[in-house]
């Protein structure tokens, strides 16, 4: 059968239907939204229950205590860093800033293909047992970029990998969520790498946070303790224990912080991000080493290169302060990888002292 060649209006199609998109989505939300009160949020939302909580690497210039740098050790591999992104929490500034240290330092990126939606909770084992095999017999020294929540190597036998991921304040990711599920370039490059994703409608692209609190209807804002929420912070932590995936969860909550002490070399914090790069650089030098300079010289002024946002508009701090309502289990967790994150930094510095 003969394959005809490439037609000049098939390379305008392929560049001007993205093009079009773009431009559409675009125009559509140019127009201001209708003003909101959020005054009344509390009385659209009396039905809504809020639960609180019950209340190493050996780097070359120094040593640092195996309670708080988990990096190296027994049954752990130096060579093998394992990211796990987690959405809307700076992953993308991190990804780029290892493409760049991956020449710098001398390891491999593993490509991760696109996928339609990410895969954080896998309850059957058979699954993490054929994740765990296929990372660990990736050649090394390489990073390797993985959504799923916590796996345990030791348990199918495999050495454990290097550790990193990233937080961020919890309502600003909730925040940052909703709005990133509007913007248009990543609608656009959503389709066009699935053609066959319906494009949202018009009233979900115009609709912002604060309506979207005030609506007793809309369970789209809606963040209720008890309930089943897949991809919040704390289920990468705590695994695929069938509470990992609740919302609010103190069960959860104290496994994620159990998991982190262990298991987790770094959690860096986006809202500490200098903190973050410099306890990057000194607890996993072989593959961190350089990292402050590079993001700085490199990715800082880019909008595209970290995922910025700039179709995200300012939010009424009130509706952050009722998203906060149900967010305590989040921001106690949030709060100890601060608090771990504090104690790396200062021990570089003590370090320094001696």
């Amino acid at each position: 059968m003969k394959i005809r060649g490439q037609r000049p209006s098939d390379v305008v199609a392929a560049v001007c239907v993205p093009a079009s998109l773009f431009l559409f989505l675009n125009l559509l939300l140019l127009s201001p939204p209708p003003p909101s009160s959020i005054t009344t949020l509390q009385d659209a939302n009396t039905n809504i229950q809020t639960q609180s909580p019950s209340t190493t690497t050996t780097t070359t210039v120094r040593k640092i205590g195996p309670s708080i740098n988990t990096t190296g050790g027994e049954g752990r591999r130096e060579d093998l860093l394992l990211f796990t992104p987690i959405l809307r929490c700076a992953s993308t500034s991190l990804i780029n800033l290892l493409g760049l240290l991956s020449k710098h330092n001398n390891f491999h990126m593993q490509k991760r293909p696109r996928r339609k939606a990410e895969l954080v909770h896998i309850p059957k084992v058979d699954l993490q047992r054929e994740m765990v095999v296929n990372i660990s017999r990736i050649s090394t020294p390489s990073v390797v970029i993985e959504s799923a929540a916590y796996i345990n190597f030791t348990a199918f036998g495999k050495e454990r990998p290097i550790r990193v991921s990233l937080v961020r304040d919890p309502v600003e990711r909730a925040v940052s969520w909703y709005y990133h599920a509007r913007a248009p370039y990543h609608l656009v490059e959503r389709h066009a790498a699935f053609p066959d994703t319906i494009l949202p409608s018009r009233a979900f692209l115009k609709k912002d946070l604060e309506s979207c609190l005030k609506s007793r209807s809309d369970t789209e804002c809606r963040y209720i303790p008890g309930k089943e929420m897949l991809g919040h912070t704390v289920e990468f932590f705590c695994g695929h224990e069938d509470f990992c995936p609740i919302f609010g969860d103190v069960r959860a909550l104290l496994r994620a912080k159990e998991v982190v002490e262990r298991e987790w070399a770094v959690v860096g914090v986006l809202e500490e991000w200098n903190n973050t790069l410099h306890v990057l650089h000194h607890y996993i030098p072989r593959f961190f080493e350089g990292a402050s300079q590079l993001y700085y010289e490199h990715l800082h002024h880019s909008k595209t290169k970290t995922n910025t946002n700039f179709y995200k508009p300012q939010v009424d701090p009130k509706a952050k302060e009722f998203l906060k309502t149900s967010f305590h289990v989040e921001y106690e967790f949030y709060e100890f990888v601060k608090q771990r994150l504090h104690r790396q930094y200062r021990a570089l510095n003590t370090a320094n002292d001696l």
